[in-house]
């Protein structure tokens, strides 16, 4: 895919910043997250959205792959985070009693992820050549997702 590579690198450098922010965050309020197993999985899995983003960056940004490489990666990625991300979902719940928190629990931005990243890894195995547009909103997704996540979390720690 060598015509998405400043895709790549945008999302690499919106993935890392937000991960790096997210560190600030937590390490502000450590003790709180330490205390409550339901924000300590609130965060990991927020930070779990925000690397995926960053790795599927990482996998684009490889230079010379085939995309069937690509997508076989991409695949075992979106794999691997849905497992985390299902798991620490479970453990977070009853956290967000407030209408975001009930909109993210129907709409799932996180799970919606892994599944774009998936369906983008099995339609370049397929070899189709548009399947790469299927990250714009899968992208999309989960900035919006993760950033909602960390804004749920964050005013959590303030109650």
């Amino acid at each position: 895919m060598p015509d998405w590579d400043t895709f790549a690198v945008m999302v690499g450098g919106v993935g890392g910043a937000l991960v790096g922010l997210l560190f600030v965050a937590i390490s502000i309020h450590a003790k709180q997250i330490g205390d409550s197993p339901s924000l300590r999985h609130r965060a990991a899995q927020t930070l779990v959205v925000f690397t995926t983003l960053l790795l599927v960056a990482v996998v684009l940004a490889v230079p010379g792959q085939p995309d069937r490489v690509i997508g076989a990666e991409l695949v075992v990625l979106a794999v691997g985070s849905a497992i985390l991300l299902i798991r620490l979902g479970r453990s977070a719940e009853g956290t967000d009693n407030t209408a975001l928190g009930a909109l993210l629990k129907r709409v799932n931005p996180n799970v919606t992820t892994a599944l774009g990243i998936a369906l983008t890894g099995v339609l370049l195995l397929a070899g189709a050549r548009w399947a790469a547009y299927t990250l714009l909103p899968t992208t999309c997704i989960a900035i919006i997702g993760g950033l909602a996540s960390a804004y749920l979390l964050l005013t959590k720690l303030s109650d």
